[in-house]
Formats: structure tokens, sequence, C-alpha cells
């Protein structure tokens, strides 16, 4: 993927070792957490830069600024208040300045080469020490130079929270075609959108593998709704799964090595176990309501669904092995769409439909049962996914001033809630990959 094309060299300079790193590090979503503001001062030109090399430059300093607060942990200084100093350079900024508008970080950028190679160099600096953080250098052509940017603020997420940032990761979603749905995949700011299956054949709910290589969808490609596995990299396809009715729903165990879905063998639909390659099938649920939508808990130990046993549908958890079933929600009439954080401590993030009929997300925690509302009063809000980190949450949403479902992003707690610009609307089920290994 991005890593493997045309790659110079990536340094990360770390100036006064671990210890110092580990006192830079912040705790997302702490009792005292803040995000933590960055500044991104203009891009250093080579001295020989030609208009074209200037027009790239331009484009790659917005695509920068726009993308340093789409994390939770980071947020952009307004670029509107910074001052200007002839001391200033990409190398060695004057920090007072930076201080003086609020940054704690400052990231730098030189360009220079030719738009079949640009050559760059990024810097990120603690303002308040006066410490380089963290150097990158790249050689990429022009339309590759975003992939810098995922990299490079991944890194700067690493450096300041211990864990590795999520620009990596890509959102699978479907949307609906002239004749049937499609599923596009699409990197956090809509920069690079593909789609990868048919545009006229429906094919529905995506869900990752564990690593990320493969996606699993149910297709009506051979006429009946089947489960199938898209290797990323190869575009290979298998049928996974083909048995009588539905197949759907399947949701990858963390350790890569399973597939929880449903199927309606016997005319109702239950949950089931199987291999990665679809064989030794074992039944999980056998009731005489709909159980569907399964989810895995980050360990693996447990999983979540949707069952309408209790007359309504109702999210419920069980061990991994079908046993010790247990409702978990009990307010509301029709919850579904379950999603279990990451996050080892993390919640379940539902759709539930309101009593004015509008449909909105909700948390629910695992062992109390406490549910936390997250959106509201903003039209049908439905299909929330974790980011690979369980910081946020992409889902889809009406509201705005075209009809239509498009995709929006907030952080866990329902704030920052913000628009994910596609191409189109009509969007549906989106599924928040995992990062990308470089």
């Amino acid at each position: 993927m991005c890593s493997r094309i045309c790659l110079f060299s990536a340094c990360i300079l770390l100036s006064s070792g671990d210890a110092f790193a580990e006192r830079m590090r912040i705790v997302v979503g702490g009792a005292n957490f803040r995000a933590y503001p960055v500044a991104v001062s203009d891009v250093e030109l080579a001295s020989k830069a030609n208009d074209s090399i200037k027009k790239i430059s331009k484009e790659f300093l917005r695509l920068v600024r726009r993308n340093v607060d789409f994390p939770r942990s980071l947020e952009l200084v307004p670029p509107g208040s910074y001052l200007s100093d002839s001391r200033d350079s990409a190398r060695k900024p004057y920090f007072k300045n930076w201080l003086n508008v609020g940054a704690s970080g400052l990231i730098t950028s030189s360009i220079g080469g030719s738009p079949n190679q640009i050559k760059l160099t990024m810097r990120f600096f603690d303002v308040v020490r006066g410490k380089t953080l963290l150097t990158k250098q790249f050689e990429k052509p022009a339309e590759l130079l975003h992939r810098s940017i995922y990299e490079f603020l991944d890194a700067v997420v690493g450096v300041l929270t211990g864990e590795q940032g999520i620009y990596s990761s890509r959102i699978a979603y479907v949307k609906r075609m002239p004749r049937g749905k499609s599923i596009f995949v699409a990197t956090l700011d809509g920069k690079e959108i593909e789609r990868v299956t048919a545009p006229n054949v429906l094919s529905l709910l995506p869900a990752w593998s564990a690593d990320g290589k493969h996606l699993f969808f149910t297709s009506y490609l051979k006429n009946n709704p089947d489960l199938f596995q898209l290797e990323m990299a190869d575009r290979k396809l298998d049928w996974i799964s083909n048995k009588r009715g539905l197949n759907i729903g399947a949701a990858v165990s963390p350790d890569n090595s399973k597939i929880a879905l449903t199927l309606s063998i016997d005319g109702n639909t239950e949950i089931y176990l199987m291999n990665r390659d679809g064989k030794k099938l074992r039944r999980l649920t056998d009731s005489w309501g709909q159980d569907v939508s399964p989810s895995w808990s980050p360990d693996g130990s447990q999983i979540a669904f949707v069952s309408s046993r209790s007359g309504n549908p109702h999210i419920y958890v069980m061990v991994a092995d079908g046993t010790q079933q247990r409702r978990l929600t009990f307010q509301g009439k029709y919850n579904q769409e379950p999603d279990w954080s990451p996050k080892n401590d993390g919640q379940i993030t539902f759709t539930a439909r309101d009593e004015r009929l509008a449909y909105d997300i909700f948390l629910v925690h695992p062992k109390t049962g406490v549910i936390t509302r997250l959106t509201q009063d903003q039209a049908n809000n439905e299909s929330p996914q974790f980011s690979p980190d369980g910081q946020q949450i992409v889902f889809t949403s009406t509201r705005g001033p075209k009809h239509g479902k498009k995709l929006y992003v907030m952080d866990v707690d329902g704030s920052n809630q913000r628009h994910i610009v596609l191409d189109g609307i009509h969007i549906e089920t989106p599924a928040w990959g995992p990062r990308e290994i470089n």
C-alpha cells in the first residue's frame, strides 16, 4: 500500500530519549484531558522551486491543516492567528512566536524536487521546551504526497499518546448506485475513494478482517445473499458462505481466526460461528426471535448481538461459545446495530429508535447496562462504528441541506460531530478498518 510506493527514507528522532517522550504523553479522554494544540507553519520551499512546486506546496499545506485535528488527541491552532518573523524556519522555528499564539506543538515542512519526485521533510516540535520530537523525510510523486501526511501525523499521535494514530486506517461503506448498491473504500479525508464491488449488483454490510487485509460483505452476485471475502491487495474474491437463505452480518474475531455471522438455514435468523475459510460451522443462538448483528468484544471472549426474543429488538451479550446469553438493554423498543469498542474498558455503541420514531446513537456499558445518548434532534443517525483506537465513532446521518444519508464522525463522548466529505449521498453501514501496518 502507501508505504511500498516510492518511500525514500523515514526516521523518528526523539531528542531526549524515551524518558522525555514519556513525560510528553497525554491520556486521551482522561479526567484532565484537553486536545493538544498544534500549529502548522507555512511550507518552506527550496531555493529553485518553480511554479508547479509552489502550487503543490499550497495543496500540501491545505491537506496537513485539514487533517491535523481529525483525531481526538489533536487540535489545530487557527492559522489566522499566526505571527510572522524572519528568524522562523522549518528547521529552527522561533518558538516564542508559536507560544504566543497558544501552540504547544508545531509542525513544519520543507519541499523541493520535481512534481514526479517531491522531496519532503516534516518536523514536529515541542514548542514549550523548544525540542525536536520527530523528523521524517520522504520522496514521492506529487499525487501520492498526501500519504506522507498520514504517516507523519500517525507518528505525531504516537509520540504524544504512545499509540499509533488512525490516519492510516480506511472506511468501507455502501453507496446506492443506479442499478444496485456497491461497496467503496475511502481514506478518512476522502482523498482516495475506490469502488471495490460491481456497480450493478446488490452488495451490503462490509466488515474488515482484524489485520485489514480482507473485506467481507454480503452480495447477491450469485442471486442469493451470500458471504464473500475480498483480498484487498490483489482483489481476489472468495465465496465464503452460501448456505440457504441469508448469509449476512460477518464479524471477524480479534485474533482473525473466526467469523461470527447471521444465517437463516432453518428459516429463522440465528448467530453462527465458523472458521475464516467458512468451515466448522457452529450454531450459537437458538431462540424463537430474530438473532442478528454479532460484534466481538476486544479480547474475543464475548459477542454482542441483537435479538427480538423479548418481543422487540434489544442488545444482548453472550460468551463466544454461545453460553450465558443475557439481555443488556431494557430501554426503548428498537435497539440494533451494536459495535463493541476495541478498547479493553470500552462500551458498546448502537442505534435506537426513540418515541418520536427518530433514530439516534447511544452507548451502553457491557457490565452495568448504563446507557448514554450521543446524538439527538439532528435527523436520523444510524450504523455507528468505532475507530481503531476507540476514541471516535463513524455513523450515517440524514442531517444537512441534502436529502439522503451522509457519513459523519464524532468523538466517543458525542462531541465534535462533523461531516466526512465523500462523493455524494445515500451512504450506508460504514465499517472503520484497522490501522495499516507501515
